[in-house]
Order: structure tokens, then C-alpha cells, then sequence
């Protein structure tokens, strides 16, 4: 069994998939901790992720179709989780890219030396993959799950596998801050690592580019019903003393 599952949806992403991901792999393989496994659920139409994760043998990839799948991040992420048989669940987007050398060995050590079921780490974005803007250390929000996303990306998530949670297959816009919102009421607080571990690419073909402002509507709907329906005085109260005690 691996130490980490690095779960990477993918798909053909406008003809850059394999081209983002080929980078990917190749700063996973300057990583100074080897004891992971990449799992690659792919809904790409053409063969291009395929054939790169067959051809890679630096790294130990796992190739797995999810063609049949919802057409959404949430969904192949979870496909990719659920395939996973590491200790620790790293969600790694296909165009994101994990920067610092020695990022999964701190996550690695961040579990072994804390009891928190999940981590977040700092971030940045980058244009060109070679130089990093607006770097960020995260930190919860009380309104995090409407949309405030002082966290970043899914890419700088991790968790324990015996107690991850999968993303809400009916969100896209908010999946990321949504599932935070849950494993911090689950779970209590995160342990952060605050160095940029993490580049998140920005590029014309995201998801996150192309979302309408009706499905943003949509969503906002239905997370503001989904927590206001299953929230407890109790939860509430917590989830604000651990927004307190993290800042």
C-alpha cells in the first residue's frame, strides 16, 4: 500500500490535456518522496492520457476510463478516489501542478505528526507553468461554502482515506468549497502547511471559466438549503470556534 493516491481526473480538456498532465508527471517525478501512486480517472474521447500514462514509468501510474461517468469534475474525482489504495487521498487537478519539491513528503509528515483528517496548503497561480502570482496561505471562512474560497483549488486537499469524503456530484461550481465546509464540520479544523506547494494554472479551457451565471445561481441554492437543512445549533457553534481558533 502507498502512502498517497494522487487522484487526478482528466479528460481531453480543448486537445491540452495530456500536454498539462505530461508536466504534471514530470514535477511528480522530481519529488523527493516516492512512495505514492497516481490514479488518472480519465473521460477523455481520444487516447492522448491514455497512452501518456502507459508510456510513463518514472512514476507509478494507474490509468483508469471513466468515459461512462457524469461529464463533471466531481464525478471523476471521485472515481479516481475510490480507486485509490493509499493511506492519504491527494486531490491534484490535470492542469494544476505540485511545485515544491518536497510537498508530498511534508504532507506525509503532516499526518504522521497531527490527528486532523484533512490538510490544506498554500497556493498560487501560474500563466506560463514556470513562474507563480498571488501566492496564498488558506484559511476557513464562515461563508467559505457560499463561495467565499479563501482555501483555493481541490488541488491543495488532502485526506486521510479512512475518512475522506467524496465531492456532491451535483456541484461544480462550489464542489471544492462545499466538501471543505463538510469535513470541517466532520472533522474539526485541517492542519495547514502555509508554504506554495501547489500552482493552479489559469488557462482559457477551465471549468471554472465556463460556468454560467444560471448554474452559479443553481448552486448557491442548493448549498444555502443543503446546510440550513442539516445544520444543527450545535454544528454551528462548533464550525465557528474552529473558524476562530484557525485563523
Amino acid at each position: 500500500m502507498p502512502k498517497i493516491s494522487i487522484c487526478i481526473p482528466a479528460y481531453d480538456m480543448g486537445g491540452k490535456g495530456a500536454m498539462f498532465l505530461e508536466q504534471s508527471f514530470l514535477r511528480l517525478g522530481a519529488q523527493d518522496f516516492d512512495d505514492f501512486e497516481v490514479v488518472v480517472s480519465d473521460q477523455s474521447q481520444s487516447g492522448d492520457v491514455y497512452d501518456l500514462c502507459a508510456a510513463t514509468t518514472e512514476i507509478t501510474v494507474r490509468h483508469v476510463w471513466f468515459r461512462d461517468g457524469p461529464k463533471q469534475a466531481s464525478a471523476n474525482t471521485n472515481n479516481a478516489m475510490r480507486h485509490a489504495t493509499g493511506e492519504i487521498i491527494k486531490i491534484l487537478f490535470q492542469d494544476d501542478l505540485l511545485m515544491a519539491r518536497d510537498a508530498l513528503r511534508q504532507t506525509a509528515e503532516a499526518f504522521d505528526h497531527s490527528d486532523a483528517a484533512w490538510l490544506i496548503c498554500g497556493s498560487g497561480v501560474t500563466r506560463d507553468g514556470q513562474t507563480v502570482e498571488r501566492p496564498m496561505v488558506p484559511r476557513l471562512h464562515p461563508q467559505l461554502h457560499l463561495g467565499k474560497n479563501t482555501v483555493s483549488s481541490p488541488s491543495v486537499l488532502a485526506m486521510r482515506a479512512a475518512q475522506k469524503l467524496e465531492f456532491d456530484e451535483d456541484l461544480i461550481w462550489l464542489m471544492d468549497v462545499d466538501l471543505y465546509k463538510r469535513l470541517l464540520l466532520a472533522y474539526g479544523a485541517p492542519h495547514i502547511l502555509p508554504d506554495t506547494l501547489v500552482w493552479n494554472r489559469l488557462h482559457s479551457g477551465q471549468v471554472s471559466e465556463s460556468v454560467s451565471g444560471e448554474t452559479r445561481a443553481r448552486e448557491l441554492k442548493y448549498v444555502r438549503g443543503k446546510f440550513s437543512a442539516h445544520e444543527t445549533f450545535g454544528d454551528w457553534l462548533m464550525y465557528h470556534k474552529q473558524i476562530l481558533k484557525i485563523r
